[in-house]
């Protein structure tokens, strides 16, 4: 049987229509108090449902927006903090250069002390590159710049490094692009500094002193001449003249050397008289032997030939020298003797010869013979290297004996040599460096030398054993620096700061590394041999002090920006997602109230039901 067979009364089905609509009353008061809104879906009022949707949307793409800036903070102070580090490295580089003008000096100890600071500059300057590259985040990094470099090409490199005695050619500090001529000219002539040749002479007690010669093409150096005296009054004096690796002892004045008398065969009726003289003792230039025979001298003084030989440049033994020394002075005893009456033999080489006696009747068939010998009075001394080096100085045993023991001790000469390396740039500027030059003033050195321009630095390696062939050749080549990457933005950081991507905000990436398109910050120039190379370096670190002094104030600018941009999006998502709510939440105590009213008609409704069904069951009791 179906409902419609059933006939209710009209107070029943009003009683029944009404009951229903409070039951579907609770229902929805049900579901806003357990949702806590209002409007679930867009049947529940489209107009809300949908204001209140997009303005939940927006909020929500905000939140998201804050994330990517928080992150975008991040690579910022990443980017700071690094440029923090950098610049307490330019500090203590600093502190480097002030080292090296406290160590300003052309004596061996503050050479050394200057090329070890300029070692840890360079030390720091690495270390800055590498603070640069490593401050970079969640892929981005905002302290190497825009990624264009410039470089020498390998071409040229090879070109320079052809010309003999220059290696490990190139061009640091690169600020554009330019073209350097390379050219190796000079006579290769060696002299030496003039001050401290009449130092030299004034404590070693030495005159004339004489550096001279030209710079080999096989074993050329530049390295300074050192003298040192041994010795005191009266006894031997040794002079140890030294060039690089190459030393020259020369002993003198030691009162060695001898010449004795004797006779070998006495004179008697019918036998003549035969004498002998020997030479004896250390022989050395300047020496001077006298032999008498009846009161007549005879003198002569060892020469350069006696004590050197002249095609090899080594010292005759002394042997040799006793030898030579006796024929000679045998020579002179001859050509003065009557030939009628004496005779010489100066066969024997063991540094004597003999005199005889022709006369073998009377008196005279004896004779008188002596000998003597007075040291140098003064030396000649003159010693070569393999590098060209010639050096050449007098001594005087008087003014050696004034000086004692005053005079001992070493004196450093400066070798200069005439050769020079030079590099012309594009724009007609000649930057050079000589072996003429006083340290100090762009002196040219064995090793690494750097030439500065303002578009960059032209560096290589001199080796002045062979650099004569380069200088007699007059060679030249060129170093080209071109651009090897061209710039880009992969490390410049977007920021989008609304939903719609109408306002964003650009952080481009600065390049605090010290190439020439950064910091310009270059290795130490010829380790700090001059004061202009120290002031190269002083340049270089205020330049790179204003460049980070200028990236730090833009990353502080806009890390401020969006800091500030951060906490406002914040604040408005906030705002969004309050409004949003206002539309579509319900009110609790209302829906509250409204539950208990529904209740109680509900209660009701159930009473008038019930009440309109006793009619029906008043009738059944009839029955």
């Amino acid at each position: 049987m179906s409902s419609s067979d059933v006939q209710l009364t009209a107070g029943m089905r009003n009683n029944l229509l009404l009951l229903q609509k409070t039951n579907k009353g609770v229902q929805e008061i049900q579901t806003r108090l357990s949702t806590g809104n209002k409007i679930n879906s867009a049947l529940d009022g489209p107009t809300n449902f949908f204001a209140a949707k997009s303005l939940s949307t927006r909020a929500g793409d905000l939140t998201k927006l804050k994330e990517s800036m928080g992150q975008s903070i991040s690579t910022i102070q990443a980017g700071d903090k690094g440029i923090t580090a950098i610049e307490k490295l330019v500090e203590q580089a600093k502190g480097l250069t002030t080292s090296a003008y406290n160590s300003l000096g052309t004596d061996p100890q503050s050479i050394a002390t200057r090329k070890s600071l300029a070692t840890q500059f360079n030390t720091i300057k690495d270390q800055i590159d590498k603070i640069a590259r490593d401050s970079g985040y969640a892929g981005k990094n905002l302290l190497v710049g825009n990624g264009r470099t410039l470089d020498s090409t390998a071409e040229s490199r090879q070109q320079v490094n052809t010309i003999s005695g220059l290696a490990s050619s190139r061009v640091t500090n690169v600020v554009s692009a330019d073209t350097y001529s390379v050219r190796v000219s000079g006579t290769g002539n060696i002299s030496a500094d003039l001050a401290d040749i009449s130092t030299a002479e004034d404590k070693r007690g030495i005159s004339s002193l004489k550096v001279s010669g030209k710079l080999s093409a096989t074993a050329g150096n530049f390295a300074d001449v050192s003298i040192e005296m041994r010795g005191k009054a009266g006894r031997e004096r040794t002079v140890v003249v030294t060039e690089g690796s190459e030393s020259r002892t020369i002993r003198f004045f030691d009162n060695s050397q001898s010449a004795a008398a004797s006779t070998v065969t006495a004179g008697a009726e019918g036998t003549g008289q035969v004498s002998k003289i020997k030479i004896d003792g250390a022989i050395e230039e300047g020496d001077t032997f006298t032999a008498a025979v009846n009161g007549q001298t005879f003198t002569y003084k060892a020469t350069a030939a006696d004590v050197v030989d002249s095609s090899t440049g080594l010292d005759y033994s002394p042997d040799q020298r006793r030898e030579f020394v006796a024929d000679k002075l045998a020579t002179a005893v001859q050509a003065g003797l009557d030939s009628a009456r004496f005779s010489v033999d100066s066969s024997a080489t063991d540094g004597t010869f003999t005199i005889t006696g022709l006369v073998t009747t009377g008196t005279a068939v004896s004779f008188q013979v002596g000998a003597s010998t007075t040291n140098a009075a003064d030396k000649a001394i003159s010693v070569s290297f393999t590098s060209g080096t010639v050096v050449s100085f007098n001594v005087n045993r008087a003014d050696l004996d004034k000086l004692e023991t005053a005079a001992n001790g070493t004196s450093v000469v400066q070798k200069n040599v005439d050769i020079e390396v030079s590099a012309t740039n594009l724009n007609g500027v000649t930057v050079s460096r000589s072996g003429s030059n006083s340290r100090g003033n762009a002196k040219l050195s064995e090793g690494e030398n750097a030439l500065s321009f303002s578009s960059g630095t032209v560096r290589f390696n001199v080796d002045p054993s062979t650099l004569m062939q380069a200088a007699s050749a007059q060679n030249s080549a060129n170093i080209t620096t071109v651009q090897r990457t061209d710039a880009n933005t992969e490390n410049d950081l977007n920021v989008q700061l609304n939903e719609s991507n109408t306002n964003n905000i650009s952080v481009q990436s600065v390049n605090v590394q010290t190439d020439g398109q950064g910091l310009r910050l270059d290795y130490a120039q010829n380790n700090f041999l001059d004061r202009s190379d120290i002031d190269k370096a002083v340049e270089s670190l205020t330049y790179a002090t204003a460049t980070l002094r200028s990236a730090s104030q833009g990353l502080s600018t806009n890390l401020n920006i969006i800091q500030n941009r951060e906490n406002f999006t914040s604040e408005f998502s906030n705002v969004l997602t309050e409004g949003g709510n206002k539309l579509v939440q319900a009110d609790q105590n209302e829906e509250g109230a409204n539950l208990l009213l529904l209740q109680t008609r509900q209660q009701l409704g159930t009473i008038s039901l019930s009440l309109a069904n006793q009619s029906q069951q008043a009738i059944l009791r009839l029955f």
